[in-house]
């Protein structure tokens, strides 16, 4: 069975000129990937390459500032309305390589979109909790159960008080109900049990550690679950940092901004700052490195 999708205003007018140049003394080469982000001042989706540090021309995406994205390809789906008072958030679906391609709107309950790791596919949960799996250009069709991540091989993921089903299947049965789940990039699993604790299983499925998370926040995970970021709570403010036992980073301590992204190689993590992308070693002796913009939201891709 399918739905349908949300009817909204088109917005890819054409967007404003990037900046042409990088910044004066950007690193060439240092970083990698693309740095996915909406402004602040408007919520137009902008991309910057980060190993050249310039802004790609783009069609105007623009909503509400919220963005959700795959760790790779050129898919996105960005926010495009509040939301309504039975919870439903509204969101598009677009290509950064084809923005007058129409993918379809549609709203999900709070706010919460999923992608599979590779872009083709996409998840939410609507009115009554029902659950929508969508691969990218064809229908939706419903799901038993609200979504809460895809696995690596691109399964569906539930949750069901504190057990986490995949495939009809209990994977993992946890302390308490489970309300985040992450796949890391090598195998692992992270869950946040009652939305006090975040625990990490390996690619064995043998419990990794634990840590504590700040009252009401969700993750921002590093790549292969090791290392935590937990965002401020509407707008400025300070970004709370946590290392699980595989941690072999540096410690991010004293972090300011809105948002916080991790590098597809979890060495480095962008933060949006009062007015510029700030970009901290996770790993390495390296200096800051600093991009001219102010930021609502970020989303670090492999290309």
């Amino acid at each position: 069975m399918t739905t349908v999708g949300e009817q909204t205003t088109p917005t890819r007018l054409p967007g404003p000129q990037p900046q042409q140049e990088a910044p004066p003394g950007w690193p060439l080469g240092t970083l990698r990937g693309a740095l996915v982000f909406t402004d602040e001042s408007d919520c137009r989706v902008r991309v910057v390459g980060l190993g050249g540090g310039v802004e790609r021309p783009l069609a105007r995406f623009a909503g509400t500032c919220a963005l959700w994205t795959p760790s790779t390809g050129q898919r996105f789906a960005y926010g495009l309305g509040p939301t309504s008072g039975d919870g439903l958030a509204p969101f598009r679906i677009a290509d950064l390589g084809q923005p007058n391609r129409e993918l379809g709107g549609y709203r999900a309950l709070f706010g919460v979109v999923i992608w599979s790791a590779d872009g083709q596919r996409v998840g939410w949960c609507g009115r009554r909790r029902t659950g929508f799996d969508l691969e990218v250009g064809g229908p939706a069709r419903r799901l038993p159960h609200c979504p809460v991540a895809y696995t690596p091989d691109n399964r569906i993921a539930y949750t069901i008080g504190n057990r986490l089903i995949v495939d009809g299947r209990t994977v993992v049965r946890a302390n308490g109900g489970i309300t985040f789940v992450h796949y890391g990039t090598d195998g692992s699993l992270a869950i946040v049990e009652d939305g006090k604790r975040l625990v990490r299983y390996d690619a064995a499925g043998r419990l990794d550690g634990s840590v504590l998370v700040p009252e009401g926040r969700t993750p921002i995970l590093s790549p292969t679950n090791c290392g935590a970021l937990f965002k401020p709570f509407g707008g400025l403010g300070q970004i709370l940092f946590r290392a699980l036992p595989c941690f072999q980073g540096r410690p991010l301590f004293d972090l300011f901004g809105r948002d916080a992204a991790w590098s597809p190689d979890g060495t480095w993590v962008a933060v949006a700052d009062r007015s510029e992308i700030v970009f901290y070693p996770a790993a390495g002796r390296q200096e800051a490195i600093r991009w001219p913009a102010a930021a609502a939201r970020l989303v670090w891709h492999e290309r």
